[in-house]
């Protein structure tokens, strides 16, 4: 688990709100005889261009298993109300090796 922090929940909100208006999208297309994208893909290929920097910052990966996540988690409107440098009394389950956090000063102490 990764504490929230303000860029983490900025690509998870965009993520999801892009799912969200593929999924409206490709409605309307359908609807109107249109091929319609895969709104999967699109959110996909939206994950992993989001810069490197701000990915370590909010202590993602562009993995599968990450982008997953992003995907799924459950934003909360009370998320949404919190001052942005309180972000941290949340979680998110982001894949943890330990990298950002050792570049960051903390160091993992094997067991």
């Amino acid at each position: 688990m990764r504490r929230l922090n303000y860029d983490t929940l900025n690509i998870i909100l965009a993520v999801q709100r892009l799912r969200n208006f593929m999924i409206a999208d490709s409605a309307i297309r359908e609807a109107a005889g249109q091929e319609a994208p895969s709104w999967f893909k699109s959110a996909e290929s939206y994950y992993s261009e989001i810069p490197d920097c701000v990915m370590k910052v909010a202590g993602l990966h562009k993995n599968r298993s990450d982008f997953e996540k992003v995907l799924n988690f459950q934003v909360t409107d009370e998320m949404l109300k919190t001052n942005h440098n309180q972000l941290s009394q949340f979680e998110f389950p982001a894949d943890d090796r330990e990298e950002y956090r050792a570049e960051a000063g903390v160091v993992a102490i094997p067991s």
